[in-house]
């Protein structure tokens, strides 16, 4: 292929570019694509936002944007995007999710359209439903039918940990040698030692959702002598929901007598200086993927403490890299003054942290490796031309084909 890979990358199902910026995380959900426009790439970003994503242009230039100008129904348009623009999808060699929740409309695109799809994802979404309402069976077993679809169809997947990549395997059976583990990036060069007073003991960046079990972190903080400063809010399509704890935990726990700082919501340029305000950075979560926000605090060169969970587990080595508890207050309670009360121990894992954040989750190293990939993909699997895949779009069934069955859990 001689002209440029056009990857066209969809948005988490009822996201917007304008709800990136709201939330200050513009930037860093699209460093990754700024990186394979610099090495070549021409982009396409399909949002479920309306007209107003147009003037996020100027902030994302060469790239080109698809989103609901039309004013239609959210539902309606997520289900017709694929329809509705037809003359820019068409025109992809590639289509990637940028997470987990953008499975399904990439997957209508891809089929189609007749374009090879990525699955690219930082979390498994079904683990997440499973860990914080086990009783939800309904739409734990959508949720996974919907990875599991995801994983059959796509040309190649892209998981964030080899725990994540197994688990794949494992619901779509023979996919295994089409999946890669992609782990999250850092961009090292923002996320680094400051020299800042330390003015929190503790800080906490992330969403204030059920899953990152915030409730616990403060109930063990409540006990000691220490300061959390907790950075970071719901996301826009958990407002007002029983995953959005925010208005709970500060009724209950209120400042803990200036010991809590409510910071919300803050540029990705200033997360830095929060990091580096704290002596130690802590993540409680019941499930994770690759968690970014530790990356970015391991960057920093933070002592980390995290939960004994599938992913976080693998991320830190006890003691050497990080500090890993349980999930139960009394657990992380014991953790924090384990570290904090150890100066040395903190040196140590804030070092290795930083080390490991160098060498294995640097933006520019992941993103030549992954555009290599990706180009390699696309020549695997050269395009038809705009009219031979439109004729056959319409001499096909209009529905997705039966799966196989999961393996049953070893």
């Amino acid at each position: 292929m001689t002209r440029p890979v056009r990857l066209t990358a969809v948005l988490n199902h009822g996201d917007s570019l304008a709800q990136w910026q709201t939330a200050g995380l513009l930037k860093v959900q699209s460093a990754l694509l700024r990186e394979f426009q610099k090495l070549g790439m021409e982009i396409t970003l399909v949002s479920f936002g309306g007209r107003e994503e147009l003037e996020l242009a100027s902030q994302l230039p060469g790239m080109k944007i698809l989103c609901n100008r039309y004013g239609l129904p959210a539902k309606f348009y997520a289900r017709r995007l694929h329809q509705l623009h037809t003359r820019q999808l068409i025109k992809s060699d590639l289509v990637q999710t940028i997470d987990a929740a953008g499975i399904a409309v990439a997957l209508r695109i891809a089929w189609a359209w007749q374009i090879p799809l990525v699955y690219r994802f930082g979390f498994v979404l079904s683990w997440t439903r499973r860990r914080t309402l086990p009783d939800d069976t309904v739409i734990i077993n959508k949720l996974e039918n919907a990875e599991r679809r995801g994983v059959y169809m796509a040309a190649h997947v892209m998981a964030p940990t080899h725990n994540i990549a197994r688990e794949m395997a494992r619901l779509a059976p023979g996919a295994a040698d089409k999946i890669t583990v992609m782990p999250n990036f850092v961009d090292t060069e923002r996320f680094k030692p400051l020299p800042l007073e330390k003015k929190f003991d503790l800080v906490y960046v992330g969403r204030t959702s059920l899953v990152k079990n915030l409730w616990a972190l403060l109930e063990a903080v409540e006990k000691l002598d220490v300061s959390l400063a907790l950075v970071g809010g719901p996301l826009p399509r958990e407002l007002g929901t029983r995953y959005d704890q925010m208005a709970p935990l500060k009724a209950r726990f209120g400042d803990l007598d200036g010991r809590l700082h409510w910071f919300g919501r803050v540029q990705q340029e200033e997360l830095p200086r929060y990091i580096n305000q704290a002596r130690a950075f802590i993540l409680c979560s019941f499930s994770e993927g690759n968690a970014r926000s530790m990356l970015e605090a391991m960057a920093c060169g933070m002592p980390v403490i995290g939960t004994r969970v599938p992913e976080l587990k693998y991320m830190l080595e006890h003691e050497v890299s990080g500090y890993l508890c349980e999930t139960d207050a009394g657990s992380i309670e014991a953790a924090i003054r384990a570290v904090l009360s150890q100066p040395k121990l903190m040196q140590k894992m804030g070092a290795n942290a930083r080390r490991i954040a160098l060498e294995e989750h640097s933006l520019s190293q992941l993103a030549r490796r992954e555009y290599t990939l990706l180009v390699e993909l696309a020549r695997r699997h050269p395009s038809e031309a705009a009219a031979a895949r439109f004729a056959k779009y319409l001499l096909r069934r209009r529905r997705l084909p039966p799966l196989p069955e999961a393996q049953p859990n070893s």
